[in-house]
């Protein structure tokens, strides 16, 4: 049997040849890159056009993934990392050539050099650590590359070391063929450790897996500085869930942000704040309108650039807004093979039976190789004290100044089944997805 390329999510390198063992069976520590230091504010100023496409290409990347991917499950609340899901093929793409690499920088939105110089900055400028007044940290967002390959696989040296280099990338060696429960362990106590334990399952990565890459990614974000809960309304509002039943009772108070309710036809949009910058974007149908017809690339890319001005200079009144939202859990475990293919990746999953030659993956390996699935689990919670989430993605192989004159504030009130999208501080989405039942 042909062997293969299995999990995926992490990154490349790679020249000369060298074959890698794994000692006991569980795994073994090859590399490791150096520690990924969070992009500083005046870095992050400093940064050009090539690094500001990379974060628009990771966007519009996350618009077109997010809708696909959220109709794929069957469960009423779905979470997604497009974020994470963009890392992982970025580091397929790093070392795939010919016409695989062109179909995955294709529907990475950006070439091959501008992914391979800007991937270590962007990645830098997710990566972040904040911490109180004692020096403990009260919220991060932790990142994670790794490629995992199994005993006697011969892989270029090089082309790991860019994926050490240039893309954070751990090197791990693990015995898939021989001790295949303990590969799967070690894989799954690793996942486990890199998203504080919101993670914890086996990926049945099997025998015939020649190397495995994979990205994870953990938010823990607070609300206030004092870490306290948001407050509740004093008022009971009736939610209206995907299957048309209501559930009444109060919901969270979001702090009043300048601005104001952004229209995008079918839908009304507003965000919460959270205490490090990181912005909860609320997508909301109007009446009669179902949840499918709102969350969809169309609407997404629109509120990438919405408008939330809160000055109306008819009036010359300034306006702030606050989001009364309820707390809610989302989650996502499936395989996305489908929606990738939709978005133009065909020749990384094509069949080994009827193409014997494989995909092209030269830049890290002469083995003849075929994405099998990338799996993709994620997970996410909302509640009074803050956000936590965490992501994992898989691809498996085998083989103004002037002072207002009046303010006016407004409530922005989450009602009914909606969409969502958390972003950063810049502006990437991290998270995104639909929310039927509370």
């Amino acid at each position: 049997m042909t062997r293969i390329f299995k999990i995926f999510a992490a990154s490349c390198a790679g020249i000369m040849l060298v074959s890698l063992s794994a000692c006991g069976g569980n795994k073994t520590t090859l590399g490791k890159p150096d520690t990924a230091v969070p992009l500083s504010y005046i870095e992050r100023r400093e940064k050009g056009e090539a690094f500001d496409s990379l974060l628009s290409a990771s966007n519009a990347f996350a618009a077109r993934f997010s809708p696909k991917a959220a109709a794929l499950s069957e469960k009423q609340n779905v979470a997604l990392s497009p974020v994470s899901v963009y890392m992982a093929l970025a580091l397929a793409a790093q070392c795939a050539s010919g016409e695989t690499a062109d179909e995955l920088y294709s529907a990475l939105n950006a070439p091959r050099e501008t992914i391979r110089t800007e991937f270590s900055d962007f990645y830098r400028s997710l990566t972040a650590e904040y911490t109180d007044s004692r020096g403990k940290v009260e919220a991060r967002v932790d990142l994670g590359n790794s490629i995992w390959i199994n005993e006697g696989t011969t892989v270029r040296e090089n082309c790991v070391q860019t994926l050490a280099t240039d893309y954070h990338c751990h090197s791990y060696a693990a015995d898939f063929l021989h001790d295949n429960a303990g590969a799967n362990k070690a894989v799954q106590n690793f996942v486990k450790e890199q998203t504080h334990g919101l993670i914890d399952q086996e990926f049945k990565l099997t025998d015939d897996t020649l190397f495995t890459l994979i990205n994870t990614l953990y938010l823990k974000e607070i609300w206030n500085r004092k870490g306290d809960e948001l407050p509740l309304t004093q008022t009971s509002y009736s939610f209206k869930q995907g299957d048309g039943s209501e559930k009444t009772g109060p919901l969270m108070q979001g702090n009043y942000v300048s601005g104001r309710a952004f229209d995008g036809g079918n839908f009304t949009s507003f965000f919460t704040r959270t205490l490090h910058g990181y912005q909860l974007h609320f997508l909301v149908p109007k009446e009669g309108v179902p949840l499918s017809e709102v969350f969809t690339e169309e609407a997404l890319s629109a509120l990438q650039t919405a408008d939330y001005g809160g000055y109306d200079e008819e009036t010359d009144i300034y306006y702030g807004t606050r989001c009364l939202f309820p707390a809610y859990e989302a989650d996502f475990d499936a395989a996305v093979d489908d929606v990738l293919k939709e978005m133009g990746i065909g020749r990384f999953f094509r069949d080994p039976e009827l193409y014997p030659d494989g995909c092209e993956f030269e830049t890290l390996t002469d083995e003849k190789v075929f994405c099998k699935k990338v799996q993709h689990v994620a997970k996410l919670k909302v509640e009074r004290r803050g956000i936590e989430g965490a992501a994992v993605t898989v691809v498996e192989m085998d083989g103004a100044e002037s002072a207002p004159i009046e303010y006016v504030y407004e409530d922005f009130v989450v009602d009914r089944a909606f969409g969502f999208v958390l972003t950063d501080p810049y502006g990437v989405t991290l998270f995104s997805g639909v929310v039927n039942t509370i």
